[in-house]
């Protein structure tokens, strides 16, 4: 598998993990959404009919804490799971190959810069020597005019 090849592979795989996380978000969102506004509704609903039940045991302060306290808790609920992460097996797999085809295409990338500079080396070697060989050329050259 060549380089190109390689970065070809992880882009397609990183690619890949990134539309599962897009859809993975979209739809947490969208249920987040519906569940607020139904809970906004029946929270309506219930708030009133558990504020009458409670009034003529507790008086209205006593009503007003447990319905603020249970609210509370509600929206401790809804706090916790809005940060979770969610957890797949796809997710697993997809960022495992994404780790392996990254480091895939970094190691024959930096292979084909390590070709590069031994040619490099190479190189410039050989131009060293011939202009060595060219000095020394000039240098006999000049001795056999000189002695004409």
């Amino acid at each position: 598998m060549t380089g190109f090849e390689s970065t070809k592979f992880y882009a397609r795989v990183a690619l890949m993990r990134r539309r599962l996380l897009l859809k993975q978000m979209i739809r947490r969102a969208l249920a987040g959404t519906l569940a607020v506004a139904a809970l906004i509704v029946a929270a309506g609903f219930a708030t009133r009919t558990l504020y009458l039940a409670l009034v003529p045991s507790l008086g209205e302060l006593g009503a007003t804490g447990v319905l603020a306290g249970g609210y509370l808790i509600v929206a401790i609920g809804l706090l916790l799971y809005a940060l979770s992460e969610p957890g797949s097996a796809e997710m697993t797999a997809l960022t495992e190959m994404e780790e392996i085809a990254r480091a895939r295409a970094l190691s024959e990338t930096q292979g084909t810069v390590a070709g590069v500079e031994g040619r490099i080396e190479s190189l410039g070697s050989s131009i060293s020597i011939g202009l060595g060989l060219l000095g020394m050329l000039r240098r006999i050259m000049a001795r056999k005019k000189a002695a004409e």
